[in-house]
């Protein structure tokens, strides 16, 4: 058997993925290792400073006295709650039509959660498929949309790769951000391409209104788990007109065999470590009540190996992968009724990758983005959007010759509410050095019954540009392709209230035209192999039903949701791979005095996986924390509490039953 070489590589049939290829071995170009406690020691430093004139006889009481109270802020009601993913304007959460889940800090932390894939399937009709433990190749599905028709940003930022057209989930430590918001359903009226199964959209911590205060925990648990992070956040100024944040961490992991033996193989496959290291800062400054500019910086490093389906046996595979963004922002008034922002900003995705300790093949994607947005208050419930973006993407491959286009797009959006009646329209034009233009729209409406109940509608359109891979990549790509396309009609009830929380029932149904699959070529052309090409003939219908509830019962928070779905293939009449057709999340944690305790149970029906049928799995995780003091914590979590043994891959095992035990402070 051949060995087929070079990382983001082709795999077969419908469910293309581009499959990274890393083992064990030892990176050339070791990473920076040490920086966080060096960290700790500067930002205990500034701490030191910032509280000098803090009254002696003031701290010690502070210090002695106990408080049994949650050291994380308060959870918000939900009437208060605030997004701006879903019209790129800040509304209340209970006022926006399409479905947006929002996760603040507190939620976060409450989840056990250590990385964005695993925070993102407690929201509905999300799948997360993971090849392994932390740093494995992960893939989000959302609503049946494949992983390269999702749009991830950081801080409005596009963190995509060019080559892979989706971003690199197993990077996104939680440990710098503030708050995540989820919009379900198509967004390309908002955001442009790959938000046809909507958007995720992540905001970096910023600085608060009060003295520099500093923070760090240390974890350590199974499989030789070490992770550390530290981080400071404040004004620099009495008025509390220049904040910042300044936050780093740093995680370790011998990881675990998550490769079944092969029937060839006489040894069984090792672990495989996963390293990283991300830092986020963010500097603001208020130099009006009406003006605001500031910068933010974010970046994720780090290496992991792993075994690869396609391959053989005894290759050593190891990848150095990388995410980064940088922007400088201005927002601000022209007036009463205008408001006007600017972002600059450039993201990098890397992908480095070493075959039996010999360098193999890199992928290095640029984004370089400008967005200038407006929005103008006719009347208290009128607001009107509009404004530019443009997108240069740069490609530097080891494996074809570097690409690059430019994308320029104009939106629009108006909102409006007329006594029981909420309207909102989204119109954008996008137009490509390398394709035709593009147009996108969404229409919704919602009819409120009284405050609290709410009925809405909506019909939008929505596309993917394809990536460089399906363009360029040897022995698949196709020049010729167009942007796949979609619409969606949706229509949804909810109740909304600080006593019962938020209820959500939707219907939606998204269908997809000119869908890129890989189509084998007849073996007289192929020579030797048999290789695919990727062409626009596929179609596809996504139909489901998703019912959400998240609120408190007898001091008890919980979130839940439950989805039915069908994503078919219309062109195989199968399903589409790895799309359970029924999916449940229950999320459940409560105060009891010191103590916080909580729960997840994430359940997925069967799918299949390109001819292999995976079977159902129900997951249990806790964890719990203590209050030792005002500042001080213990937490511990256990994650897949009943050892299921379930796999998200085919031959691809999930983590078994694994404990972890943290400390923590919080200066106050």
């Amino acid at each position: 058997m051949s060995c087929i070489l070079g990382s983001q590589r082709i795999l077969t049939g419908s469910n293309r993925v581009a499959a990274v290829c890393v083992k064990k071995g030892k990176l050339k170009h070791k990473l920076a290792t040490i920086f966080v406690w060096p960290m700790v020691v500067i930002l205990m430093t500034l701490s030191r400073l910032a509280h000098a004139d803090t009254n002696p006889s003031d701290t010690e009481k502070m210090r002695s006295v106990k408080l049994a109270i949650n050291p994380i802020p308060v959870q918000p009601p939900v009437l208060a709650q605030v997004v701006v993913t879903a019209s790129r304007m800040a509304l209340p959460l209970k006022h926006t039509l399409a479905p947006t889940t929002l996760f603040n800090q507190q939620d976060m932390v409450e989840s056990g959660a250590l990385d964005l894939p695993a925070l993102l399937p407690v929201v509905a009709g999300v799948q997360v498929v993971r090849s392994g433990g932390p740093g494995a190749t992960s893939s989000l599905f959302l609503r049946g949309a494949a992983a390269s028709q999702t749009l991830v940003l950081i801080d409005g930022v596009r963190v995509d790769s060019a080559s892979l057209g989706s971003a690199q989930l197993s990077q996104l430590m939680l440990d710098q951000f503030e708050r995540i918001e989820v919009e379900s359903g198509n967004a390309s009226a908002l955001y442009g391409s790959n938000a046809i199964g909507g958007a995720v959209h992540i905001f970096t911590k910023e600085g608060g209104q009060h003295a520099p205060k500093l923070n760090f925990s240390a974890e350590m648990g199974s499989h030789h788990t070490q992770h550390q992070q530290v981080g400071m956040a404040g004004a620099l100024d009495a008025a509390g007109d220049t904040t910042f944040n300044l936050n780093g961490s740093r995680l370790k992991t011998a990881g675990f065999a998550a490769r079944e033996r092969q029937p060839m193989q006489v040894a069984s496959p090792p672990a495989y470590g996963f390293f990283t290291e991300s830092i986020g800062t963010q500097l603001k400054h208020r130099f009006t009540p009406s003006w605001l500019a500031g910068i933010r910086f974010y970046q994720s490093e780090g290496a992991v190996g792993s075994d690869l389906a396609y391959g053989c046996p005894t290759d050593l595979n190891l990848a150095h992968n990388r995410v980064r963004t940088a922007s400088i922002f201005v927002d601000g008034k022209l007036g009463q009724v205008w408001r006007t922002s600017l972002l600059l900003a450039s993201s990098n995705d890397q992908n480095l990758n070493w075959l039996n300790g010999i360098f193999d093949n890199h992928f290095s994607t640029t984004n370089r983005q400008l967005t200038w947005q407006n929005e103008l208050t006719l009347r208290p419930k009128q607001r009107l959007r509009f404004g530019y973006e443009y997108l240069q993407q740069n490609l530097d491959a080891s494996l074809y010759a570097a690409a690059s286009r430019h994308l320029h797009a104009s939106f629009a959006g108006y909102q409006v509410g007329l006594g029981a009646h909420q309207l909102q329209f989204n119109v954008r034009r996008d137009q490509s050095t390398q394709f035709d233009v593009a147009h996108s729209y969404y229409a919704g409406y919602g009819y409120s019954f009284d405050p609290y109940w709410k009925f809405t509608a909506s019909h939008s359109t929505a596309f993917r540009v394809p990536s460089f891979n399906d363009l360029y990549y040897p022995n698949y790509g196709n020049a010729k392709l167009q942007p796949e396309s979609s619409h969606a009609v949706e229509a949804g009830i909810e109740h909304v209230s600080d006593q019962l929380g938020m209820t959500r029932l939707s219907v939606f149904q998204t269908r997809y035209n000119d869908l890129i699959e890989a189509i084998p070529i007849p073996p007289a052309e192929s020579n030797v192999f048999q290789l695919y090409q990727a062409q626009n003939i596929g179609r596809a219908r996504v139909q489901g039903l998703e019912a959400t509830w998240h609120g408190r019962v007898l001091g008890t928070r919980i979130r839940s949701s439950v989805t039915a779905q069908r994503a078919l293939d219309e062109t195989h009449k199968r399903d589409l791979p790895r799309r359970a057709r029924y999916l449940a999340n229950l999320f459940a944690t409560r105060r009891l005095g010191d103590w916080q305790v909580g729960g997840l149970w994430l359940m997925s029906g069967q799918r299949h996986d390109n001819g292999t049928l995976l079977g159902g799995y129900g997951v249990v995780n806790l964890n719990a924390r203590y209050d030792i003091s005002r500042s001080w914590y213990f937490a511990t979590r256990i994650e897949n509490l009943l050892n299921k043994n379930h796999e998200l891959v085919h031959a691809y095992r999930a983590a078994p039953r694994s404990v972890y035990f943290t400390l923590g402070w919080r200066q106050r």
